[in-house]
């Protein structure tokens, strides 16, 4: 896995973090905000090239029939969301405080971790290595120290040392605050076959398997078995144990070398059972080309 360049065109950047923001809400079933977002990036893809226009015009039909199937009513004109407005009135903000409560504290994890490793007779390789989550404050991979505080945030809202975060007290737009709109996923994970986790979201701006999207797709329909057998043991993990997971990744795939980190927080449905994974990904700078 690996991320793509920076966006050149603003436009185009508004509108793949509108594209994965309606995703989200849908996946919260906020469809209000969802319809809002549907509408703006409407408006906003008018503004791109013709093939750009395209990409979105497909993306756009199956938002509608998701949003039509969960509502039951057809979309209206909707006001746009102004981001950049947004993004001013969040940086006029303090900064989010870290926790007073140390992170190796609450999930634990080994000084000592090994790394994983897994290859085949086709030259793909995969190689991950835990890294405590209170690394991610040291990690030079943008956005993932601000994702892990507001998964943190909302984790001690609930009151309960251990107790899950909702999926739907996340609010998209703080992720689109700190830039990791476009570089998450979204994962049911209430199948207790890993292999049938559902990908809710898939980032947009996150490049795999010639830029493939596996939105509304399976983890068995991940391409090259050591590849989506690695991710499927890493997601259930973080299922199974309901605590955050982060990983250094170095991957050859289909003669492709890749290196990034991974954070893999859990959220509930119902504040218990960890059935839902946001997964925030970056390249990382920590090993050269």
């Amino acid at each position: 896995m690996t991320t793509s360049q920076p966006f050149i065109d603003s436009n185009l950047r508004r509108c793949h973090d509108l594209l994965n923001m309606a995703n989200l809400f849908l996946a919260q079933n906020k469809l209000a905000s969802a319809s809002s977002a549907i509408g703006a990036l409407r408006a906003s893809s008018a503004l791109l090239s013709p093939k750009d226009t395209a990409f979105f015009r497909e993306r756009l039909v199956v938002l509608d029939q998701e949003h039509f199937r969960r509502s039951g009513s057809q979309l209206k004109n909707h006001k746009v969301v102004d981001l950049s407005a947004y993004r001013r009135g969040r940086l006029a903000q303090r900064p989010m405080a870290s926790s007073t409560m140390g992170l190796k504290a609450l999930y634990g994890g080994s000084r000592g971790a090994r790394p994983a490793t897994a290859e085949d007779d086709r030259g793909n390789f995969i190689y991950r290595m835990p890294m405590q989550v209170d690394e991610v404050s040291t990690s030079d991979s943008l956005g993932m120290e601000n994702l892990l505080q507001i998964w943190q945030q909302a984790q001690q809202a609930t009151g309960r040392r251990h107790g899950l975060p909702l999926l739907s007290d996340i609010d998209p737009k703080f992720i689109a605050d700190i830039g990791m709109l476009g570089f998450v996923h979204l994962i049911d994970a209430s199948s207790d076959n890993p292999m049938n986790f559902h990908v809710s979201v898939y980032g947009s701006r996150v490049t795999l398997f010639n830029n493939r999207n596996f939105s509304g797709r399976t983890l068995h329909d991940f391409p090259i078995p050591i590849y989506r057998e690695s991710v499927a043991t890493d997601y259930n993990t973080v299922r199974m144990t309901g605590v955050p997971a982060y990983h250094r990744v170095i991957a050859t795939v289909d003669g492709s070398r890749r290196h990034y980190t991974r954070l893999l927080l859990p959220f509930s449905t119902d504040g218990n059972r960890p059935d839902r994974l946001l997964v925030g990904v970056r390249t990382d700078n920590w090993l050269p080309e």
